[in-house]
């Protein structure tokens, strides 16, 4: 039985496609390799194909002359004479990408994609035991190296990792050091953490912030286009998060006040991070931080390494750094963790914080996280269409745990018969629950203890009429 079409598997029914069997093969070669069944339509059905003197030579060659570098699968077919099927085996290529008709090509699913100009760049890089933030910059020297930045940086790896060097070591012997020099020249990563001007030369090395108004990208209530090292983009993007972020307050214990931020900090500054440490930097494209009136989205170029994916994240992972040597430096200063724990740490935050988990997507040239802001109590209510004295009493029992139609008379300045009808709708809408004896009778709110109550509130499927 032939398997069905996949990351490793393709179909292709006749020996007159031979184009797009090149195009497969290099597709596969490019990615973990794979398998291509010649003679089988895409519904499974065997075809077969009429295999003479020299055709299997003469599919080879082809596959060869027109893939760069040269992918020669392993041939071999199964079947009977009138039904015969081709099948290729195509193995990994060590060099990557691999073209066909000078198009690069990389498996994904079950379609060949054609990669861009900075896929293409980071798989050359890659295949050679190299990220993009290893190569060198020939125009740059150690003028354009801010000593400073260096010695602050030094400071906070001893601080922070007690990394055995001098905070006052020479800049170019600190470089060196880590391992942000090749020959003699500065690195990109060196000059994306320590130079005066990165922008100078990484045009694409900003961070953009926005303040939208509700939301959607159409009103701008505030705006940032953060430049400088790398470092500090990651402090003055947090400084703006803040500005533009509320306090929420959060009732604990015995009725305790407490204010936190409606996003946890923690969270926000692992995602603004990873960004900026993970991000492609041959793509165009910024680091974008977008806040709405319910989320706070952060946007990086480039998707997730070849391998990983969104599933991945939220379990434990390797870790695949894209940029090794501002991995290694963002570690030294305890920006992030080698082991691949920050979007773990991330949804743990949020946990304990009790809002949302984040969201995590990747597409063909871009990674987003997605941070919901977390619903009040009173907004949740509020949906619910409760009139007043309904909202008042709901509260109530949230706060003591309980209450009784003497109690909702009271603090709804409700008549008997309008608490009674109030109380039945609220126990109707699944919010309060009937406890007792018919005179001794008390009312309890539904959801108690850690339960993160908005969220429950909304999960609900109530639907009633306006009460009067």
């Amino acid at each position: 039985m032939i398997p069905e079409e996949g990351q490793t598997v393709e179909r292709k029914e006749s020996l007159s496609l031979w184009r797009d069997i090149a195009e497969t093969c290099a597709a596969f070669a490019t990615a973990q390799g794979g398998k291509v069944f010649v003679g089988v339509a895409d519904d499974g059905r065997i075809t077969g194909v009429q295999i003479g003197k020299g055709t299997l030579e003469d599919l080879a060659n082809r596959i060869a002359q027109n893939t760069t570098p040269k992918v020669v699968p392993t041939i071999t077919t199964q079947g009977e004479p009138g039904a015969t099927v081709i099948i290729l085996d195509v193995p990994e290529h060590q060099t990557k990408p691999v073209t066909a008709f000078g198009r690069p090509y990389r498996r994904s699913g079950r379609t060949n994609q054609v990669l861009s100009a900075s896929e293409v760049a980071e798989l050359y890089l890659a295949s050679r035991g190299l990220t993009w933030d290893e190569t060198i910059k020939p125009d740059a020297t150690l003028s354009d190296i801010d000593p400073e930045k260096v010695s602050k940086f030094l400071s906070r790896a001893i601080a922070e990792r007690q990394w055995q060097i001098d905070p006052q070591t020479p800049v170019q012997q600190a470089l060196k050091q880590l391992d942000l020099m090749r020959n003699g020249q500065l690195t990109v990563a060196a000059l994306l953490l320590f130079s005066r001007r990165p922008q100078h030369f990484f045009v694409q090395g900003y961070l953009r912030c926005a303040r939208f108004k509700g939301n959607s990208e159409v009103e701008f209530l505030d705006m940032k286009l953060i430049e400088g090292d790398i470092v500090a983009q990651v402090e003055e993007a947090m400084a703006f998060v803040r500005r533009n972020i509320r306090m929420a307050a959060k009732i604990e214990g015995q009725l305790e006040r407490k204010e936190r931020w409606e996003y946890p900090l923690d969270a926000v500054r692992e995602g603004i991070t990873n960004a900026v440490c993970h991000r492609d930097y041959a793509d165009s494209g910024n680091v974008l931080v977008k806040i709405f009136d319910d989320r706070l989205e952060i946007w990086n170029p480039g998707s997730l390494p070849s391998g990983l994916t969104v599933d991945d994240l939220r379990k434990a992972h390797e870790s695949k750094p894209r940029n090794k040597l501002i991995a290694r430096a963002f570690f030294l200063i305890k920006y992030i963790e080698q082991f691949g724990t920050g979007t773990g740490r991330m949804i743990s935050d949020c946990r304990e914080a009790e809002v949302p988990e984040p969201e995590f997507e990747s597409r063909a040239s871009s990674f987003r996280i997605i941070f919901r802001r977390p619903i009040s109590v009173d907004e949740a209510l509020s949906r619910l269409n409760l009139n007043a004295r309904q909202k008042i009493a709901v509260k109530h029992a949230m706060q003591h745990g309980k209450l009784t139609r003497a109690d909702y008379e009271k603090v709804a300045g409700a008549p008997r018969a309008t608490a009674n009808r109030d109380l039945a709708e609220l126990i109707r809408m699944g919010l309060l629950k009937k406890r007792g004896a018919t005179r001794g009778a008390w009312y309890e709110f539904i959801f108690s203890g850690n339960e993160k109550i908005s969220e429950k509130i909304m999960s609900r499927d109530v639907s009633r009429k306006n009460t009067p």
